[in-house]
């Protein structure tokens, strides 16, 4: 599969130009090495700083998140809570057959949200934003989310692509990822779940990446891949499907989503729109009949061949 491309020592202007405009991915290497979580985040240092904070996180009874086999979608979502400080214990020096049961997202809590120029922090987690810098390639004032993640060896993110119609910047601050990306005009061989079908998580893929029957199908789909050392910062388009694989013994990211310039017209950005608006009537899985489903599939599939 070919690799992203790497670059380091890029100017803002060619970024812009050969990257965020075309919206292509890329690795910048070192592009946040100097932030201070680089040189300090350990668990023993985030102990110290949070290690009493209250958290909730992922929980899974394997390394899959969300965990797509479980028999109940309540079991696919699952949570657990303890302070920060047992969370890091469990996943560095638990049982090493669990440690990637656990994972800290900003699902569970966000760092900075920015909302039509109004911040919104986590005031409990503020202390990790002193650690890093919105990157210099990013628009602040199209800055939209922060998030934090911190998992240890092992975990395995499902295909998905974001709902939220941003661009990303994920820094790898410690430890170290190799990641899939696909560009969305690959949706037609995504297999996504679908509404009406029973898992509301429409913005995931059926696929299970680490099957081989399933590894042969998408070999027919562009892929591209690419390892995050700690200090490099990948370039994630809006709506490009990810899966990332946690190699470090210890990993810890930031992200920092931000609007595109434009907004883009392609297959997923039409998809998520239609279930924006399906959602946005009230209806839901719960309540959904065998002819909504059927209905549903169908439009999905005219979405899907003829974006």
């Amino acid at each position: 599969m070919p690799e992203i491309e790497r670059v380091s020592g890029i100017a803002l202007a060619e970024f812009t130009t050969r990257f965020e405009l075309p919206e292509v991915p890329v690795v910048i290497e070192g592009g946040c090495a100097h932030y201070r979580a680089v040189r300090h985040w350990s668990p023993a240092y985030l102990k110290q700083k949070l290690g009493h904070e209250e958290i909730q996180y992922k929980l899974s009874t394997t390394h899959q998140h969300p965990n797509f086999h479980a028999k109940t979608v309540p079991e696919m979502f699952a949570r657990g809570s303890s302070t920060l400080a047992k969370f890091l214990d469990d996943v560095t020096t638990g049982e090493p057959s669990e440690r990637s049961h656990r994972y800290f997202t900003g699902d569970e809590r966000f760092l900075l949200k920015r909302r039509d120029g109004k911040d919104t922090r986590d005031e409990a987690l503020a202390p990790l934003l002193e650690d890093v810098e919105v990157p210099a390639f990013l628009p602040t004032d199209r800055l939209y989310t922060v998030w934090g993640w911190l998992s240890g060896r092992g975990v395995r993110t499902w295909l998905h692509y974001e709902t939220n119609g941003c661009h990303n910047f994920n820094a790898q601050l410690v430890g170290e990822k190799s990641c899939v990306l696909y560009p969305p005009e690959e949706l037609p061989k995504m297999r996504m779940f679908k509404p009406g079908a029973g898992n509301p998580a429409y913005n995931c893929s059926e696929i299970d990446v680490e099957e081989a029957a399933e590894q042969a199908s998408l070999r027919q789909a562009h892929g591209l891949t690419a390892t995050l050392k700690a200090g490099d910062l990948l370039f994630i388009p809006a709506w490009w499907f990810h899966t990332f694989f946690h190699l470090g013994e210890f990993n810890a990211n930031i992200n920092f989503w931000w609007k595109p310039a434009r907004p883009s017209l392609n297959q997923v950005a039409v998809r998520q729109g239609f279930l924006d608006a399906l959602l946005a009537t009230g209806w839901n899985e719960k309540t959904a009949s065998p002819s909504d489903a059927a209905l549903l599939a169908r439009v999905e599939q005219a979405i899907v061949t003829r974006s």
